[in-house]
């Protein structure tokens, strides 16, 4: 009788420590953005081929997309700005909110809600200037 009891209390205790790792592996995954998708980096990459971004400096000419990229769980835009950017940052934080997809745009639907477009512009030089999270 004893030996059956041992037994059981060994099947409980195994039964609970694999409870107790799969409830931490359950719990590891709450809360993580989901990856990027490879049909959220090519709608991406189609929509500012697409959608070429003009300066808000008529001398400059247009800003050169340098592609987007997955950078964690975020989708990484660049920009390389022929000219200077304006200094304040009010109107460059403006300008670079309009370059975002609008909000009725298909990404918004494919792109998981936890996950960003981060819009980050250059100079010629390779010089960050600024970035903003759409």
């Amino acid at each position: 009788m004893m030996h059956c009891s041992l037994e059981l209390k060994g099947k409980n205790m195994k039964r609970e420590i694999f409870s107790g790792i799969a409830a931490m592996a359950l719990l590891s995954g709450c809360g993580q953005p989901e990856p990027i998708s490879y049909e959220s980096l090519v709608w991406v990459n189609n929509y500012y081929i697409e959608h070429p971004v003009g300066s808000m400096n008529a001398t400059a000419g247009g800003w050169l997309f340098r592609g987007a990229k997955e950078v964690g769980n975020d989708i990484k835009v660049n920009f390389l700005v022929p000219g200077s950017i304006n200094q304040n940052s009010a109107i460059r934080q403006a300008v670079l909110n309009s370059i975002c997809p609008a909000k009725s745009e298909t990404i918004w639907h494919v792109l998981p809600s936890d996950n960003k477009i981060v819009i980050s512009v250059w100079t010629k030089d390779n010089k960050f200037k600024d970035s903003v999270v759409c």
